[in-house]
This record gives C-alpha cells, structure tokens and sequence, in this order.
C-alpha cells in the first residue's frame, strides 16, 4: 500500500486545433511529474472550439486513453460523439464550470 499519496482532479480546456501536440506533450510531462511525485490525478480534457473535429474520425491519439475527454454539443454543431473514452457534453462552458465548482483545477492550452 502507498502512503502519502495526493490525489488531484484536473481539468484540461482546449479549444484550437493547431494546438493538440502542444497537449499531448503538456499531458505527458504532467504523467511523468505525478508518478515522480506519488500523486494520483484523474485528468478531465473539455474540447471545445475547432478541436472537436479531431475526434470525427474516431483516429485520435486520445481514444482508448485512460483521460475523460468531454466534447462541446455546441462546437460539433449539434452532433454527439461517444466512443470509449470519450463523450458528449452540451455545453463545453458548462462542463468547466460544474467541474471548476467541484474543485477541479483548469489549465488551458493556449
């Protein structure tokens, strides 16, 4: 049994298209800081604005992760996405700030 374990909820908001390798890499360098630092994060990525897109496919790098990727209703135009790991919440702003009053903390990718 682990002891002095944290346990931390987090919140990763994103919303440009051009910027998904700048999270993958943000995502993996927090991986790496919450093992060497005993910590144990349940990460929450909100999609919203063009990056949605990237999940039409269903070929992203994301699915079949252990990550809780939210998908703004709003930026699909209405359409609704749900594979594995991934789900459709009808209002990107909304999952935010329901999730910020839980005590989450937000970093955006910017």
């Amino acid at each position: 049994m682990e002891h002095n374990k944290k346990f931390i909820n987090v919140l990763f908001r994103i919303e440009k298209a051009n910027l998904f390798e700048k999270l993958l890499v943000k995502l993996k360098n927090f991986d790496r800081y919450c093992a060497e630092e005993n910590i144990d994060a349940h990460i929450e990525i909100v999609c919203a604005g063009d990056i949605v897109n990237n999940f039409r496919s269903l070929n992203n790098e994301l699915i079949g992760t252990g990550y809780d990727v939210a998908l703004c209703k709003n930026a699909l135009g209405g359409d609704e996405i749900n594979y594995k790991n991934v789900r459709t919440v009808r209002a990107g702003i909304g999952e935010i700030i329901v999730k910020k009053s839980q005590g989450y903390v937000e970093y955006t990718i910017e």
